[in-house]
């Protein structure tokens, strides 16, 4: 145990516990690495033929305009992120962006609230492909029923193989993710263009209009359009261990975050369209209800080898997905554990620099929330719910980033400031919540599960906060998640 200690805690002493074994490793993840870890952590392949087929059941024909709606949105979102990262590179991602303007009891429950939506993106996405993609495929192309029981083994799969790698350390992950994505975006782009391109054309705009499903339709769909773009902020933890000098690490943040969500949200809007035109546009109520629509239509237009590359990269995909999340959520474990919020240990790390132990508790819960969905509600329904679990929880911390954003901004009154600080972040919480209540409200089960959920962790997570912020100084170890800053002293928020 000699060679794990946990990370400094002291700000001015930052740079020299950087070089020793006890914290993260810095200058190792280039421009381009920040934007896989981000593409991985929104898993384009997946979504094509998970989300896609959950958000088809609602969105119908219009599932391409959900898809366009929710890029639009997180777009707009993005916005946020840039601006508060400029400054700001921290493990604690999100954690330390919001402590700047709203202070430690903001700042952790949304920390709780990545931690949450996260934890559960990484069980949800094994639950569908393990427990319902490959069944279904093994079931139609290979006539092969496979025990009902294995879903269970495969979960364990699909996160374990993550795990491992995570503890491994960040240099072999991102070059991991790096090759991987990039061949994702690649093969959604070209095989979605060969799609259109042979695909019956008539009527070639309607799948982007509210058609018979209406703003309610559009807006189911939407839950799974937006958390396919749930890892577009994945990146943000990895601010500590990104190469440049300081000046730079924060604004290298905003940068990948802009590249990554332009790259998936034209591929999978695109991706959207591809699928519908081939099904069929007045053949989509028989969508979600197929075995594997996804691989149909690719099977149908690009024959047995497009059908096995996308079987192949939806695979990989929801491994490098469940890998980008793991290396993200550890790393605010990491943070707010360093600040002595959660359990200290969560701030050790390893030899090779990955702090194992968070990664380890995350895989451990994750691994529990899927098998124990799973066999509550079915893997399909577990599926629905834990994504709209996901939504609530993204939205809350969004939201806290959006007003932090505002707060900090509230003396500007240039034009500038004002638009990109005040009036996008309240028109992307606006929309956010819009397309909540549009989802959930009436209140039906099993989606009802879901809310249930979501509160079931916000309630302990606020009393859990305002328990443990009481009397908190510097001097006591505190720093709350902003580990690494450009400017230090200028960057203090007021409460200190």
């Amino acid at each position: 145990m000699d060679n794990e200690r946990p990370g400094g805690t002291e700000r001015g002493r930052v740079s020299q516990a950087s070089a020793s074994a006890g914290t993260l490793e810095p200058n190792v993840i280039s421009l381009w690495g920040l934007v896989s870890q981000s593409l991985a952590g929104m898993a384009p392949t997946c979504d094509v033929v998970a989300f896609m087929t959950a958000g088809a059941a609602f969105a119908l024909v219009a599932l391409p305009l959900s898809y366009l709606s929710a890029f639009l949105l997180m777009f707009i979102e993005v916005n946020t992120i840039y601006h508060l990262s400029k400054h700001r590179g921290s493990a604690g991602g999100y954690y330390a962006y919001v402590s700047t303007g709203l202070g430690p009891r903001a700042a952790l429950v949304t920390a709780l609230m990545v931690i949450f939506y996260q934890m559960v993106s990484v069980a949800g996405v094994p639950v569908y492909v393990a427990g319902v993609f490959l069944p279904e495929l093994a079931k139609s192309y290979l006539g092969i029923a496979l025990p009902s029981w294995l879903w269970i083994v495969l979960i364990l799969f699909f996160i374990g193989v993550p795990w491992l790698l995570s503890v491994l350390g960040i240099r072999p992950t991102v070059k991991m993710l790096v090759f991987t994505s990039t061949l994702e975006i690649v093969f959604l782009i070209i095989a979605s263009a060969i799609i259109i391109g042979r695909s019956p054309h008539y009527a070639p705009l309607h799948p982007f209009t509210f058609g018979s499903v209406g703003v309610k339709g559009v807006s189911m769909g939407m839950i799974f359009a937006i958390t396919s773009f749930i890892g577009v902020g994945s990146h943000a933890p990895l601010g500590e261990e990104a190469k440049g000098v300081r000046t730079q690490q924060g604004r290298l943040i905003g940068k990948a975050a802009i590249l990554s969500l332009t790259l998936v949200g034209g591929a999978l809007t695109i991706s959207a369209y591809a699928l519908t035109v081939g099904w069929g546009q007045d053949k989509m109520s028989s969508f979600s209800s197929s075995a594997a629509p996804g691989v149909a239509v690719f099977l149908h237009y690009l024959g047995p080898v497009g059908a096995i590359a996308l079987v192949v990269l939806a695979i990989n995909s929801a491994l490098m997905d469940d890998l980008a999340l793991m290396t993200s959520t550890s790393r605010v474990l990491y943070a707010v554990g360093r600040d002595k919020l959660l359990q200290t240990s969560f701030a050790v790390v390893n030899g090779r620099r990955a702090p194992a132990r968070s990664v380890t508790a995350v895989a451990v819960i994750a691994t529990a929330v899927g098998v124990g969905f799973g066999l509550a509600l079915g893997p399909a329904k577990a599926f629905d719910v834990l994504t709209t679990a996901v939504l609530f929880g993204l939205v809350t911390a969004h939201s806290f980033m959006n007003v932090s954003l505002m707060r900090l901004s509230y003396h500007e009154r240039r034009a500038q400031q004002v638009v990109f600080h005040m009036l996008l972040p309240i028109l992307a919480m606006g929309l956010f919540w819009l397309v909540l209540y549009e989802s959930i409200i009436p209140f039906a089960f099993p989606l009802a599960w879901a809310a249930i959920f979501w509160i079931a962790a916000l309630v302990p997570a606020v009393a859990w906060t305002w328990h443990s912020t009481k009397n908190m100084t510097r001097e006591q170890g505190h720093h709350l998640g902003l580990g690494v800053l450009t400017h230090p002293e200028a960057d203090l928020p007021p409460y200190l």
